[in-house]
Order: C-alpha cells, then structure tokens, then sequence
C-alpha cells in the first residue's frame, strides 16, 4: 500500500549484470514445481545487489523486450521516482530514527530501486508474480509500513468500531490465535510472518513457541532485531523460507496461523491447493489452523486491477477464491467459519489518512507526484473492495 518508485535506467543496466542461473522465477525449479529443493541457490558466492534471476533458456528471447517493458509495468515512472529523489538528505541530517517526514537518502532510494526491479521482472518475463517477486514487494514496502502503519502487516479487525489502529491490529491477531486454539506449551507455526509481532503477542499471552515463515529477506532481519528487542528470542523464531515447501518434518506443529497472507504466498492457481496440502502435511492429527484472508468476489474493472496491483501487487483475479470450500475439499474440518469483511473497512479510513492528514509528511518523503497517484489508486480501490470483497476467517481442524 506504499509507493514503490521504479527508475528505468537503473533496470537496463541491471539486467547487464551475470546472474546467478536459478530459472526465471528467482529460485529452483523443484521449488516452483512444489518439490523439496534438493540443493541451495548459489547465492552466498554472489554480491546481494547482483541477485537477479534470469529466464530460463527457453524463455531468453523475451529478454530485450522485458528490459524495455518492466518500467511500464511498475507504477511509477523515471521522472516521478526523480522528483521524488531532489533534495533528498543523507543519514546526518534526519532528526531522529523514523522521521516520517524525512525524505528517503540516496542509498535508500537505491534499495528500494533494487527491490522494485525484482518485484517487476517476473511480471514481464514470467507473466505473473512469482514467490521472490512477493518477496522483494514486501523488501520494497516494509520500512515505510512501519513508519506509517506499524509492526503488523495485515488490516484491523474492529469489532466495536471504536479500535484505534494499534487495538483493531491486535484484535485481528488475537482472533486468528483463538481460531487456532492456541494452548501454553503448543509448538505453533505462523506462515507468511511479516517481522515477527504477531507471532510475538502470540507466543507472550499464550506461553507457547511460535516459529514464523516469511519469503522476505528484509522482514526476516527486521524481525528478528525485534524478537530480540522484546526479549523473545527463547519463544519466537523467524526463518525466511517458502510456505509452498516448508522445510519442517511432517505432525510437527500444534496449530498453524494464517493471518491474511494467502494470497500472497499463492502466485498461481495450483499453489492454493499447495498451500493447503503443506499446511496439512506439518499440521498434527487434530490441530488446528487460524486462518483468514482478503478475497473478491469476482474479479474488479481493468483500471480497478491496475489500481489493485500498483498498492498491492496483485491482480483482482488473483483474490478471487473460496478458501473455506478449498479447505474443505482437503480434508479439513471447519468449525468456525465468520465474514469479518466490515470489520476490516475501517481500516482504509487510515491508510486514506496517511495521505491526507499527514499530506505533508508523505508528500515530503516520496514527492508530491507519487503521493498524488497513490492517493487516486486508493480511491479506486476502496470501493471496489468495499463492494466485492469477503473475509473469510476460520478454525479449521485436522481430523485425528
């Protein structure tokens, strides 16, 4: 939901860079075929700024033109992401960490350029979103959610109405870990974890240990700084890894959470039946799963999709889904099944805040041009979601 400025002509150049060979969707092709990976991406020998997938050998000659049309498919131009950039000042000069009004300092503009050429080039060469493409999304995005929105990565749950944001994200957070039946002692899995808070408010009002999965490299590292931070380091543990292939034995977990990323983690079709075998497969007879997600009625008008996928990098398609018959359909018991849809809206009256409240601040920080386009995407958006949009959240169980 936060801008995510592009620059074409540092996409050229990268795409000049000798790539590790990986196949074109950033990681093995047993991976993305839903196999265990048998072996590791060499990437511990290649410099970080030079971790870009190629296409595989059948799909080499879509090159040139994916260079040329990656910037087209991000949403923001050069020219915006270089109006945004003047006058940007260096570390020194920001006043205190977290200055929402500071603008972004030159190395920082230059990861988010490199996070947002990650995020694009499977759109162009693959045709999709692939699981390191969601990845470097949630790169791009994660320090300015938490500036502007906090440590927990999925919408509010008010139920009175009267939340404030802090209390509706952790109402959302304590109903999917009721729908989990979460116990002390429980050895709980989070999927698609963000940085850590849920699973931390979990694992300290339940006296359980809880270990998240997030594809994320910088949610991974932010995450565990916090972990340390709150001193619970002994209950929580975050691993990046790939929800679609956990690398965890089978019956290794008491109950799983699922807190509004599956559609996320899902980048095709078959990979929401995937999802739920794995969730099956390291869930023990009788345990529990706490799930719940946005999802879409049908899929939205073409300017609401473009708008969707410049805040969400989805496509409205891509939402459209009936997890509680998907789950069903694999064997699992639903014993609570409950539509938070209207509970969630709420939450667009402060991301629609952001931008108009502290108009300012945002302005200041990524420039008026891309505030501006943001601000009219959310206004397409809303509406749409507000009149497709479901929220399914269940207690699922495992049969014994």
């Amino acid at each position: 939901m936060w801008a995510k400025p592009p620059q074409r002509d540092f996409v050229a150049r990268s795409f000049m860079i000798e790539p590790p060979k990986v196949g074109c969707h950033g990681h093995t092709h047993a991976d993305e075929a839903g196999e265990r990976p048998t072996t590791s991406p060499p990437w511990p020998t290649i410099p970080a700024w030079r971790q870009l997938a190629v296409p595989r050998p059948d799909e080499c000659s879509r090159l040139d033109s994916a260079v040329r049309r990656v910037g087209q498919l991000l949403p923001y131009s050069a020219e915006e992401m270089m109006d945004a950039h003047k006058g940007s000042v260096s570390p020194k000069d920001v006043v205190a960490s977290g200055d929402r009004s500071a603008r972004l300092n030159p190395a920082e503009w230059a990861s988010k350029l490199w996070a947002a050429c990650r995020m694009g080039f499977p759109l162009v060469v693959c045709r999709r979103r692939t699981v390191r493409g969601v990845g470097a999304y949630f790169d791009l995005i994660t320090d300015d959610g938490r500036l502007f929105y906090g440590d927990s990565f999925h919408f509010g749950y008010y139920p009175r109405k009267t939340e404030t944001l802090d209390e509706a994200l952790d109402a959302h957070t304590d109903l999917v870990g009721q729908l989990a039946r979460v116990t002390p002692g429980a050895v709980v899995l989070d999927l698609g974890c963000g940085i850590g808070a849920p699973a931390a408010r979990i694992a300290r009002l339940n006296g359980c240990r809880v270990i998240g999965v997030n594809i994320s490299r910088e949610q991974v590292r932010e995450g565990r700084l916090l972990i340390d931070a709150l001193g619970l380091s002994e209950q929580v543990e975050l691993h990046r890894g790939n929800a679609l292939t956990l690398a965890f034995p089978d019956r290794s977990f008491d109950a799983v959470l699922c807190i509004e990323v599956a559609a996320d983690i899902c980048v095709t079709e078959n990979a929401r039946d995937r999802l739920v075998d794995e969730i099956w497969r390291v869930l023990r007879p009788g345990g529990y799963v706490g799930f719940s997600d946005l999802a879409l009625s049908e899929a939205p008008s073409r300017r609401e999709d473009k708008a969707l996928r410049a805040i969400f990098y989805h496509t409205g398609s891509e939402l459209v889904e009936d997890w509680p018959a998907r789950f069903s359909a694999h064997g699992f018991h639903i014993r609570e099944q409950h539509d938070i849809h209207a509970e969630t809206m709420p939450t667009w009256t402060h991301i629609e805040g952001v931008y108009s409240h502290q108009a300012e601040e945002v302005d200041r920080r990524y420039g008026k041009h891309l505030a501006d386009r943001t601000r009219r995407q959310l206004g397409e958006v809303i509406p749409m979601v507000r009149d497709l949009g479901t929220f399914p959240a269940l207690s699922l169980q495992k049969p014994i």
